[in-house]
């Protein structure tokens, strides 16, 4: 255990005065970059900050929470305009769970900075540098097709409703009647307003965060990739202490992170299903399909699917890696017979968790979890087309 503790001691004050290479200051501020658009400022020390954050105003992030909160307020007003609740209800839902997520990631930007920062030291004590040029790359170009998405989404949005309808709906209002003479104005200003902001708005949340956590996870698997590659390949004892040490880093960096973004990881999780099972629904089930409706469903689709799809194969992957990566850990005893007891006392006070990415600490993320929500999003479709089709007689 000494030479262990000393050994991990040692490393640990070789690193912390080392500096990153500019690979992978870039990389870790790229994928910090859509977060701080959106007002929470995460980048781990002003060593890794970039030209990116040098392009937007300090300003940028009080006027995303004014605009996010400005939208909460017209979404509720349309939702109590309106006789015919169930789809604003539905979107003021998801945004509004959103928004708790966006404020928990918030409240613990510190402690995620501080996860990044534990996973660039990692690099140096496993001395890769994680190919991040091209995991940047990568970065970008999921962000923009994000992005060309919710771009396209806005003037189908406009369409998806009747305006003749929604008006129609207004003019009946009581409680507009009670206070405009034209209510038909109010009514273009807050529906127009909402109908701009909810894919921005709602969009931008669910893509800082879908591109954050898929890109973090990635570097997680990649950092596991290599250490089990060593850990196959190692043939000195002495190597044994960096590889564990290693190991219980990147154990550490997924708990810090898992603590404070399990949470938001669930409410994206249940937003993407949430919004699968809408588009699913409107698709098939809807009696009345105009062009742009069905437009307006497929890129939403589209969205939705691919968010759920880069976080849950991301995190599935850190999960199966991980435990790869533990079973060769646990066999470093009987590969070094002569250390037999040292390794396996280490081992037994060091290495007893076993810690994977989860679902608010409820649902381990794994390949699995594909089946058992489609498997749900099946079940109640059928529920629901069932229940519509009941014919109650008439007395």
């Amino acid at each position: 255990m000494l030479p262990y503790a000393e050994n991990k001691r040692r490393m640990i004050m070789g690193s912390e005065g080392k500096k990153l290479p500019n690979s992978l200051k870039n990389y870790f501020s790229t994928i910090s970059f859509f977060f701080h658009v959106t007002g929470v400022d995460i980048s781990p020390g002003t060593n890794l900050q970039s030209k990116h954050y040098r392009c937007i105003p300090k300003c940028s992030k009080y006027v995303f929470n004014c605009l996010l909160l400005l939208t909460l307020y017209v979404q509720f007003n349309w939702l109590l305009v309106l006789k015919e609740k169930r789809t604003e209800a539905a979107l003021f839902l998801i945004l509004l769970i959103q928004t708790t997520g966006h404020i928990s990631v918030y409240r613990s930007r510190r402690q995620i900075a501080l996860g990044l920062k534990n996973l660039s030291r990692i690099f140096d004590i496993l001395h890769c540098n994680g190919n991040s040029r091209r995991l940047k790359i990568l970065v970008w170009i999921y962000s923009i097709f994000f992005a060309t998405i919710l771009m396209s989404l806005i003037p189908s949005n406009f369409s998806f409703i009747d305006r003749e309808e929604a008006l129609k709906q207004c003019s009946e209002s009581q409680l507009l009647l009670n206070m405009f003479d034209d209510p038909s104005r109010y009514c273009l200003v807050i529906r127009d307003f909402s109908k701009l902001m909810i894919p921005f708005v709602l969009g931008g949340l669910l893509e800082a965060f879908s591109v954050f956590y898929t890109f973090t996870c990635v570097c997680i698997f990649l950092l596991y990739k290599q250490l089990t590659t060593q850990l196959r390949n190692v043939k000195d004892f002495q190597e044994c202490y960096r590889l564990l040490h290693a190991y219980e880093e990147i154990v550490n960096a997924i708990a810090l992170l898992d603590d404070h973004l399990s949470y938001s990881a669930f409410v994206t999780f249940l937003s993407s299903m949430a919004g699968i099972f809408r588009v699913s629904y409107a698709l098939i089930f809807a009696e009345e399909s105009y062009s742009m409706t069905l437009i307006y469903s497929g890129i939403s689709g589209i969205m939705y699917l691919n968010m759920f799809l880069s976080i849950t194969l991301s995190a599935s992957a850190v999960t199966e890696e991980g435990r790869i990566a533990r079973d060769l850990i646990i066999s470093l005893p009987r590969k070094f017979q002569p250390h037999y007891r040292e390794l396996k006392m280490i081992l037994g006070c060091n290495f007893k968790r076993d810690v994977v990415p989860t679902l608010w600490k409820m649902y381990t993320i794994e390949k699995s979890i594909l089946i058992s929500a489609f498997g749900t999003l099946l079940t109640y479709g059928i529920l629901i087309a069932t229940l519509g089709n009941v014919q109650i007689p008439k007395n």
